[in-house]
C-alpha cells in the first residue's frame, strides 16, 4: 500500500467527511480509498454513497410532529387484530389481566 503525501481540500471538507464517515463506522482514509477505487472502476465520478436521512426521534419532535407521526402510524397499521384481548396491570388488585372484547377478564399472574 502506498502513501500519498498531500490532499488539498476546501475548508471544512475534511472535518465534515470525517464526521459523516465516523457515523458510518469508517475513517477518513477508508472513505478516500473507497472513492478512489470506485472512481477507477467506473472510469469517472461514480456514485451516491451517503447517509440516509434519519427519522426524528420522539424527543426531537414538536407536539404537532408527534401527533402527525402517530396518525400516520395508525393509518398504516394492519386493521386485523393480532389478539382478541388487551393485557394490562390492574392497580386495584395488583395483578396482570387479559381483558377480552366480550367482557371476560382472565388473571395472568395470581
Amino acid at each position: 500500500m502506498s502513501t500519498t503525501s498531500t490532499v488539498r481540500l476546501d475548508d471544512g471538507v475534511r472535518e465534515e467527511t470525517t464526521r459523516i464517515a465516523s457515523e458510518m463506522g469508517l475513517t477518513f482514509n477508508a472513505v478516500m480509498n473507497i472513492m478512489a477505487r470506485k472512481f477507477n472502476a467506473e472510469k469517472g465520478f461514480p456514485f451516491p454513497v451517503r447517509l440516509t436521512a434519519a427519522e426524528k426521534a420522539v424527543y426531537d419532535m414538536s407536539s404537532d410532529e408527534f401527533e402527525s407521526a402517530c396518525i400516520k402510524a395508525v393509518e398504516g397499521r394492519n386493521n386485523e387484530p393480532v389478539t382478541d384481548y388487551v393485557t394490562r396491570f390492574d392497580r386495584a388488585t395488583g395483578r396482570v389481566v387479559k381483558e377480552y372484547a366480550d367482557g371476560r377478564v382472565e388473571y395472568v399472574l395470581d
